[in-house]
């Protein structure tokens, strides 16, 4: 298997039309996005820069390879692609999929009385807070902290 570099990456894609939204080509860029961003770690601004695309272009594309990875369709799109430029995206998509389950945040609601709301802002100004939901989240760590002891 052969080596390649960020540049050989970039350069393919610079290749393919931009203005086209035909399903072969949207599937080759995605390709390549999907190599600069997930093989390289490159950011979506910097891939932005080298290739000349819209960051929500980017953006966008990066996500594509990991969910289309065992689309058949996908698959002889990118054939060509794949085979010059390899890369597992089945097998990277089950391990960022696993590294998320135990990183993700949880989002929760929460409906206060107007009293409590300004004694939360009062507390979270005395702490040098911006933002309410530091506030919360501080109290609630120093409490679960306290209830586990």
């Amino acid at each position: 298997m052969k080596d390649y570099t960020i540049e050989e990456v970039v350069q393919s894609l610079l290749k393919i039309n931009k203005k086209s939204r035909k399903r072969a080509l949207v599937d080759q860029r995605s390709y390549l996005i999907g190599i600069l961003i997930h093989k390289f770690r490159i950011t979506e601004d910097k891939v932005a820069k080298l290739t000349g695309y819209n960051r929500h272009t980017i953006h966008y594309n990066k996500k594509l390879p990991l969910s289309l990875c065992n689309d058949p369709i996908y698959e002889s799109n990118v054939y060509v692609l794949a085979t010059q430029y390899p890369f597992d995206f089945a097998q990277y998509s089950e391990t960022v999929e696993e590294e998320n389950k135990t990183q993700r945040n949880v989002n929760i609601s929460l409906v206060i009385d107007r009293t409590t709301y300004k004694r939360l802002k009062a507390a979270g100004w005395l702490r040098g807070h911006k933002d309410i939901r530091t506030t919360i989240k501080e109290l609630i760590d120093k409490t679960l902290k306290v209830w586990d002891e």
